[in-house]
């Protein structure tokens, strides 16, 4: 075993006996915290501002990116835990691997991801500290709560900045001005990568469902992009924006938590995440033909 291999896996820093000092109130302040990088709430919040994009006043493109890059920070937390299979803390009375921390990379992805997207004037040093602080305040809570060590956290944020510039790159750039179907599908194509990452490291229902919510967001974006860009808003739309995204919830709680085969899991989570990725084109065409009848 290398020293680096030492180190992370006897990674305690004696944070355990900090915490242990803290009022009950600041810790159940942390749990509430914590939720703000659950993997369900991060991908809500970027599935909604992808749908609701157009009344955002956002580039469809924009919010197609941020949805890319969540899967991508998804995918690619599976494949390191699986790749590392190191502990949580003692009592930490939650299932899983404990490092890297996935709610660090998903925070870090997901705000830094919608704050990079954002159109430049929208980047204001409010918005910058406001992203800044709720990735600190996540990652700091996952260690208050006791089921990560620091490390564990603070390799995460590294981990997360890392993926988010890698991937910007490689689509629209770190702070894009302009952002094109192109660049979005890039980014889909990146999460791709990191989801096949996590099947090669361990095949089971985590790593599976995640590359294929990245291939159904690809799919869905090389199949419907241009009808979806220039998508009119409509109150039908919206009302199809929002059963779209109770489906969404359904079936990750569906496919996480059922006993489904990983051949129906992933046939799901290909068909869901190519429907969120197509509703704003489903609903304009449906609005088309809705006026054609008309006339």
């Amino acid at each position: 075993m290398s020293l680096a291999d030492v180190f992370v896996a006897d990674r305690s820093l004696g944070e355990a006996a900090f915490v242990e000092t803290l009022p009950e109130a600041v810790v159940a302040a942390a749990g509430l915290v914590t939720r703000l990088g659950d993997p369900l709430t991060l991908l809500v919040i970027v599935a909604a501002g992808y749908l609701l994009a157009n009344r955002l006043g956002v580039g469809v493109p924009r919010m197609a990116t941020a949805l890319a890059l969540a899967i991508g920070a998804f995918a690619l937390t599976l494949a390191l835990k699986h790749a590392f299979s190191l502990p949580r803390p003692p009592g930490a009375g939650v299932d899983g691997y404990g490092f890297p921390s996935g709610h660090a990379i998903g925070a870090t992805v997901v705000y830094g991801g919608l704050l990079s997207v954002l159109p430049s004037d929208r980047r204001s040093p409010a918005a910058v500290a406001a992203a800044g602080t709720l990735v600190v305040l996540v990652a700091a809570s996952r260690v208050v709560i006791g089921v990560h060590y620091l490390v564990d956290v603070a390799v995460g944020v590294a981990v997360g900045l890392a993926y988010l510039a890698a991937a910007l790159r490689i689509g629209p750039g770190l702070v894009p001005d302009r952002v094109t179907v192109a660049d979005a599908r890039r980014v889909f194509a990146v999460a791709l990568v990191a989801g096949l990452a996590g099947v090669a490291v361990a095949v089971v229902r985590d790593t599976v469902v995640a590359v294929a919510a990245a291939g159904g967001g690809l799919v869905g974006w090389h199949l419907a992009a241009d009808r979806i860009v220039a998508a009119r808003g409509s109150l039908r739309g919206l009302a199809l924006s929002v059963l779209t995204l109770l489906v969404v919830v359904v079936s990750v709680e569906a496919v996480l938590e059922t006993g489904l085969s990983l051949a129906a899991a992933a046939v799901l989570t290909v068909c869901v995440v190519a429907l969120l990725v197509g509703t704003p084109g489903l609903a304009d065409r449906l609005v088309e033909k809705e006026l054609d009848v008309g006339r």
